[in-house]
């Protein structure tokens, strides 16, 4: 597949976790796909049904609007910067955490997911003194989706 290809791939996968549409995230998913997690306290996901089920139960849990701020895309890796602005349970006010995703596609699919992040529900995980709303970046006051268009995602590099 084309880079182009594969990142439209990865653009729908995080437009399924916003819905959490079980068929939607099967369809950008490789059945062997393992997503690796930075923290510890959650573990490699193995299989496709099985990563599919986890996001449609976090999209029930918490709420989430996913947002690829930016991307880039190089044969079959696709690594994308990604803001998620999700309601904790038990409480009334966003909370905000960031991160990178680094994506290796096979036969068009997502095979592995290697996410680098920080996570602390006592607090937003983002750079300190960043200007995310300065300059675009999803704010955790967001409701929906709001999509930058996928016109404004830079160019896969060569």
């Amino acid at each position: 597949m084309s880079p182009e290809a594969n990142l439209q791939t990865v653009h729908k996968y995080f437009d399924a976790c916003n819905t959490g549409d079980l068929d939607a995230l099967m369809s950008t998913l490789d059945a062997d796909v393992v997503h690796y997690f930075l923290p510890e306290i959650h573990k490699p996901i193995r299989g496709g049904e099985h990563l599919a089920r986890y996001w449609r139960k976090f999209h029930i849990v918490f709420k989430p609007v996913w947002r690829i701020d930016h991307a880039l895309a190089n044969g079959d890796e696709v690594v994308v910067e990604w803001s998620c602005a999700y309601l904790p349970r038990g409480k009334q006010d966003r909370m905000m955490f960031r991160g990178i995703d680094w994506n290796l596609l096979k036969a068009g699919r997502i095979a592995e997911i290697r996410a680098y992040y920080q996570y602390d529900e006592s607090r937003d995980c983002e750079l300190t003194g960043f200007p995310y709303r300065q300059r675009g970046y999803l704010s955790k006051d967001a409701q929906q989706p709001v999509k930058r268009g996928r016109a404004n995602t830079p160019a896969p590099f060569a």
